[in-house]
């Protein structure tokens, strides 16, 4: 059930009815049936994976429980257990999403030494979200474990944060503490909030359907056929999927942090407009932030940050966006997706500080050509590492960046007349409002969230005729849904 479709539609609307008259009495009603349309979702997509989510649930929520009660009595054994949370939640990542690759794996080493390795892969369904509900789940046990928050007392209230159906399937990643404590009190019909909530989805649409769906078949035919298109149709296929990541990927998020908002529940914030950003660390403050900020506190950090000198630092960064490639799957193109990044990280905190220096001796900081071509340096090294997240294989990486030189030609335009015309006019409106929120937030003529009802209204009515007129309806599921 796409959250873009008539069928969420309809679901969503017997939801909101049955929250706001029978259920709004209390916080416990609201959440009870919270947790019962949460789950009808999820098993919407997949019922067998019902039982792993409840199981999961009840396992780290009597692990909280025992974490908080031997915080200060034990600490040694609330290590030890929060440890065990950690193990589990890992291994049942490992064991849906990367057992069968590291089979493969191995099996290739053996055959590379001469040992003749024959050993069968299993047929294991991975659960959809999994990436996301697991890190839920360890930041849970985590917080508790540091005194951040106390375990919480509801199993119906933490099983409601786990399952949270708009954002279970693809994120944002909530942390528990603000979450749960939203739980803790009703939720009031707002007019503020459907407002809100209603132009928060409406954006999120316009990014999926006419943007994201529209760039798609673009970069399928060029990616899935590689081996034949010159070096301009790759590098624009390159170019357009950094576009059609973000899109899809943020369009989603805006949907569900728009859904949460109609139930009265603030979803954090996932995207901050990273195409203006000034280095590859500053896409990654503004890229995927519930994960970037997720990797940052309980990887970066955990492994010294930068309390343990530069190189250490360096190594930390490094390890840390490994982490972030292997998190997106079993596939050794996400892993050098997430060193490719790392690297730049890395070299981009090394060369800050000779970088400040020249930019105070030259004046470049507030020269506007300067930012410009900072931001265009950056897109293009985010866009090289998105052709790696998109790449069948590693052996498609290596075509591809080979084909990118030396054979300029034609640009591949079969059946994409609606990309380049449809395609590029949404991409100039999304962009025109991003550099407002980036620069002219408080400016009056603001029109998607301007300060005037009536530039709002017309704003939004206009938007809805545009994706009816443009939008493609019959796309293609989240880019996310797979992790």
């Amino acid at each position: 059930m796409l959250i873009n479709s008539i069928d969420f539609a309809t679901f969503f609307a017997i939801v909101l009815v049955v929250y706001y008259t029978v259920a709004r009495s209390t916080a416990a009603r609201q959440n009870v049936w919270l947790l019962a349309a949460s789950y009808a979702f999820y098993g919407y997509a997949d019922w067998r994976m019902l039982p792993l989510l409840a199981a999961a649930t009840v396992v780290f929520f009597a692990l909280g429980r025992a974490i908080a009660s031997r915080r200060a009595s034990s600490p040694a054994a609330a290590s030890r257990l929060t440890a065990a949370g950690i193990v589990a939640g890992v291994g049942v990542l490992w064991y849906f999403k990367y057992l069968n690759f590291s089979i493969q794996e191995f099996t290739a080493l053996m055959r590379a030494i001469g040992v003749n390795a024959n050993v069968a892969t299993m047929k294991v369904v991975m659960p959809i979200g999994i990436s996301f509900f697991t890190f839920k789940l360890m930041s849970y046990v985590i917080e508790v474990r540091k005194g951040n928050m106390d375990a919480c007392g509801s199993l119906t209230d933490f099983a409601t944060y786990v399952a949270f159906f708009p954002t279970i399937m693809s994120g944002p990643i909530d942390r528990p503490a603000p979450f749960l404590a939203q739980l803790r009190r009703p939720r009031r019909f707002s007019t503020a909030d459907i407002s809100a909530g209603g132009l928060t989805i409406l954006w999120g649409f316009f990014m999926k359907m006419c943007i994201a769906d529209r760039i798609s078949p673009y970069t399928d035919a060029v990616f899935n056929n590689c081996g034949n298109h010159n070096s301009t149709t790759l590098i624009a296929a390159s170019l357009l999927y950094l576009m059609q990541m973000y899109t899809d990927f943020a369009g989603y998020s805006c949907m569900a942090i728009g859904v949460g908002r109609l139930l009265g529940i603030s979803v954090t914030e996932n995207f901050a407009r990273p195409f203006f950003a000034q280095n590859v660390a500053d896409f990654w403050r503004r890229w995927h932030m519930s994960l970037s900020s997720w990797l940052r506190d309980y990887i970066y950090i955990a492994l010294g940050g930068n309390r343990r000198g530069k190189w250490r630092t360096y190594a930390n960064l490094l390890v840390t966006f490994v982490v972030c490639g292997i998190w997106h799957g079993a596939n050794w193109t996400y892993i050098m997706f997430g060193t490719w990044h790392g690297l730049w990280v890395a070299i981009d905190k090394a060369a800050s500080g000779p970088r400040k220096r020249l930019e105070a001796r030259f004046g470049l900081a507030p020269k506007r050509a300067y930012r410009m071509a900072r931001q265009l340096l950056t897109y293009l090294l985010c866009a090289y590492g998105a052709m790696m997240f998109r790449a069948n294989s590693l052996a498609d990486i290596g075509t591809i960046t080979r084909g990118m030189w030396g054979n300029f030609g034609p640009l591949f335009t079969t059946a994409s007349t609606q990309l380049f015309t449809v395609g590029a006019l949404s991409v100039c409106i999304m962009l025109y409002k991003e550099w407002r929120d980036e620069h002219l937030a408080a400016a009056p003529g603001h029109f998607m969230h301007s300060r005037r009802r009536w530039v709002r209204l017309a704003s939004a009515a206009a938007m809805i005729v545009y994706i009816a007129l443009t939008g493609e309806v019959d796309g293609v599921s989240f880019i996310y849904f797979q992790f």
